[in-house]
């Protein structure tokens, strides 16, 4: 239950998509945040190939069926009619034949094509990011870590306390 209810936490108050646009959060009644970041954004651009390098932890992790391990997501950047992208969060992530599956676990902003809940094949030269928990420790999370470290002191505490999540 306690993992059903971080889980839950998470993607209603972090895992929000990421628009290439400004550095700013867009409040939206009723769904998520979306926290904008510049597509030049060097912490943003290091996290993202923080994840790419180390995708194979989550893969093996994945295959490894091991119990400790769960809520697997990846993050993949969706392109948007102007040009540019959203960074979109897939739940329930599953390997076939080397591919990712999942479901769109955010309501997407700018990306026509998805919907909140839709069943899609993963992209994997756009996944922008990777997480699951390890006994109750979230492991990945790069992008989620660059806008937490990007709080106020006081955001941060709040973030925390409510989600309950442990970086690694």
């Amino acid at each position: 239950m306690k993992k059903h209810l971080i889980y839950s936490i998470l993607i209603l108050f972090c895992l929000s998509s990421c628009n290439e646009i400004t550095k700013s959060k867009t409040e939206r009644e009723g769904e998520p945040d979306v926290h904008n970041v510049e597509s030049s954004d060097l912490r943003m651009n290091t996290a993202i190939l923080e994840a790419n390098n180390s995708i194979d932890i989550f893969k093996e992790a994945v295959m490894s069926l091991n119990s400790d391990y769960e809520y697997f997501t990846l993050k993949q950047k969706f392109d948007t009619p102007d040009g540019g992208g959203e960074h979109i969060w897939i739940q329930e992530v599953t390997i076939r034949n080397s591919d990712y599956f999942g479901i769109i676990g955010n309501e997407p902003v700018n990306v026509n094509d998805i919907s909140l809940g839709d069943s899609i094949m993963v992209d994997k030269e756009k996944i922008s990011d990777w997480m699951f928990f390890d006994k109750g420790i979230t492991r990945g999370g790069y992008t989620i870590k660059v806008l937490r470290d990007g709080m106020s002191e006081e955001e941060r505490n709040q973030f925390d306390l409510q989600s309950g999540l442990i970086f690694e």
